[in-house]
């Protein structure tokens, strides 16, 4: 019988990036003075959502293939990672010499050590991906700590680093979204098992919400103690972005399109820059400033964005150049060894793996 597929993460996964994708657009936006403040109200929120939802998703398809032996993890799961860093950083240093792809006006650089733009989330993820098989053998609930001890100290200044070879920003965002990650790849199993019950899922679904929206208005009213709920509000916005996708996938027509979108995540979180920085030339040509502009703009571009990625990738792979997203199938593919192979594993767990 054929294994059962996680529908509702390939939906999370849509939500998350169409999440980025406008989250991008207000921000080039933004750069060009054309801002409408209740969306930059209202993503000011989403962002204790955006990030940690997605390093969630990524920790349990981790988890599909962490019982490998490391080797055959490390070639399956890095090497792709690391090769599309060093791709689409290439890409993104051609692009700015036409485009301004950074909104900061800094130029691209080819750096590996320290991610241009977007791509320090594939960076970051190489990391986790590289320290998987081996934080697996551990006790979940002490390493997520860890992670939290480390980040809180990293937040009050008790823990830095002052060195060149990686920067404190880059730093921070391990140590902040570790913790989503390291949920997604230890409990994988009981979230979807317990996602899978249509009315534990609508109890988290409430339930998450409701904290979730709690913390925010705490922290909003009391900001002395924003950071601590607004990391408490990110554990409760990724069960409520997690329950929401478990809703969504069952939804029909609106499970096929966020299901849709959100199994080509990765080609929209590579090239959606591109048509943004596009779209910020042609606003700046065409002469179109202002606030009013904005609110119709921004979720026009996001939009554009999204279907242009998905256009450069059928392009691309109707050009046999699909190496820009993945190693060639002479990396990516080596033969399994048989002391290699991972054991049986359950019918959910192989279906994403």
């Amino acid at each position: 019988m054929a294994a059962a597929r996680v529908e509702w993460l390939d939906a999370a996964k849509g939500i998350a990036i169409l999440l980025v994708v406008c989250h991008h657009s207000l921000l080039y936006l933004g750069f060009l003075d054309i801002r409408f403040f209740p969306y930059w109200e209202v993503n000011s929120v989403i962002a204790l959502i955006r990030m940690p939802l997605f390093f969630f998703c990524a920790g349990i398809t981790a988890s599909f293939a962490v019982h490998r032996r490391p080797r055959a993890f490390w070639h399956k799961r890095l090497l792709p990672m690391v090769w599309v860093l060093a791709i689409w950083t290439l890409i993104y240093v051609a692009a700015d010499q036409i485009l301004p792809m950074r909104r900061d006006g800094l130029p691209v650089r080819f750096d590996l050590l320290h991610p241009q733009m977007n791509l320090w989330f594939i960076w970051v993820l190489a990391i986790f991906t590289a320290l998987a098989p081996l934080l697996i053998r551990l006790n979940g609930l002490a390493v997520i700590a860890v992670f939290l001890v480390l980040a809180g100290l990293w937040h009050v200044g008790l823990l830095r680093y002052e060195g060149a070879l990686i920067y404190p920003k880059d730093i921070r965002a391990i140590l902040n979204n570790a913790p989503f990650y390291m949920a997604g790849l230890y409990f994988a199993p009981a979230v979807i098992a317990h996602l899978a019950d249509r009315r534990r899922a609508r109890l988290v679904l409430a339930g998450a919400g409701t904290v979730f929206a709690g913390l925010v208005l705490g922290a909003a009213l009391m900001p002395a103690t924003d950071d601590i709920l607004g990391k408490a509000a990110r554990f409760a916005g990724v069960a409520f972005g997690a329950a929401l996708a478990a809703e969504i996938a069952r939804m029909g027509p609106l499970s096929r399109a966020f299901r849709a979108i959100g199994s080509r995540s990765l080609e929209i979180f590579l090239g959606h820059q591109l048509f943004i920085a596009g779209a910020g030339v042609m606003i700046v040509a065409l002469g179109w400033p202002g606030v009013a502009t904005g609110i119709v703009l921004t979720p026009a571009i996001a939009l554009f964005a999204v279907a242009g990625s998905i256009l450069l990738k059928d392009g691309i792979s109707a050009a046999r150049m699909d190496f820009i997203y993945a190693p060639p199938r002479s990396l990516a593919h080596r033969p399994t060894r048989p002391s290699e192979r991972s054991p049986a594993r359950p019918p959910v767990r192989a279906a994403q793996g």
